[in-house]
């Protein structure tokens, strides 16, 4: 099962753009031939759900026509389905589309709400513009009963404000965490969950590791914001999936759980968020 752990957090339409298609299929054949690991596909655009699905449902069309593939068998798609609003330019010069765009997702089926929240770091719109569109995605969360996942940079207040209230009546992941302590200690008194990335490996994430310190198992994930996040010793360069080992790796030895043993919570964990059997 080496490199085949699951993964709260990936973008693999990006990662078919950065690493290109065969990279993408050797993930979704990895994942697939994995019985219980898997990864949550995450949306940033409006009505991005259909382009993604038809891509991965590409890869796994290919698998079936490879010479000697063997009879077809029933398997669990190992991929999972969210669709969100990244508070980018074009979302919010246009959030009354972008949310109309949404809806339609929405109403395709999807596992979770995201990734939506607010980034502070790019500002592409002021915080009062990101908190509308944020706030808005957080209703139609609530009203569909989906998970929700949250995207947070140097935004933690308003973040805050905005998540504590809709944590106790849906789940809600902090994507990518990237505070320290002290945040983490608000957001679990909330009822989040927390999701670390690749770069809790890097040397100067201790704050990172501090807040990992404090999660209990039933409220961590683990994630690669692929094609983002690639953990040491590939820092800099782009990641898929099958780089999530490194970061259980480290992790494990933060923690003092056994590998084998952080798999099974993870995937456990991102089961029970997204309503699907232990």
């Amino acid at each position: 099962m080496s490199g085949v752990f699951t993964d709260s957090h990936a973008h693999l339409e990006m990662v078919a753009q950065r690493l290109g298609v065969f990279a993408l299929d050797g993930v979704v054949a990895a994942y697939a031939a994995q019985p219980g690991a898997l990864i949550l596909d995450i949306g940033v655009d409006p009505g991005d759900l259909g382009r993604r699905r038809a891509l991965v449902e590409k890869s796994l069309a290919g698998m079936a026509e490879e010479p000697g593939a063997g009879p077809a068998r029933a398997i669990e798609l190992p991929i999972r389905w969210a669709a969100g609003i990244w508070p980018g330019r074009e979302a919010l010069d246009n959030p009354k589309a972008s949310l109309e765009a949404l809806e339609r997702d929405i109403g395709a089926e999807i596992d979770a709400l995201g990734e939506c929240g607010l980034d502070y770091h790019h500002m592409d719109a002021g915080p009062e513009a990101q908190r509308e569109l944020f706030g808005a995605q957080i209703e139609l969360a609530l009203s569909h009963k989906l998970p929700l996942i949250v995207h947070s940079r140097e935004a933690f207040q308003d973040t805050f404000a905005l998540v504590q209230s809709c944590a106790r009546h849906i789940p809600t992941i902090i994507h990518c965490f990237g505070y320290g302590p002290e945040e983490a200690d608000s957001f679990l008194r909330a009822g989040c969950y927390l999701s670390f990335a690749g770069n809790i490996t890097y040397k100067k994430s201790q704050p990172l590791r501090d807040a990992l310190a404090l999660v209990p198992e039933e409220r961590l994930l683990l994630e690669t914001d692929a094609p983002y996040m690639n953990p040491m010793p590939h820092r800099g360069k782009p990641s898929s999936s099958l780089d999530i080992e490194r970061t259980y790796q480290v992790v494990s030895t933060l923690r003092g759980l056994d590998i084998e043993a952080l798999r099974i919570s993870v995937s456990s964990n991102l089961r029970r968020i997204l309503g699907m059997s232990p």
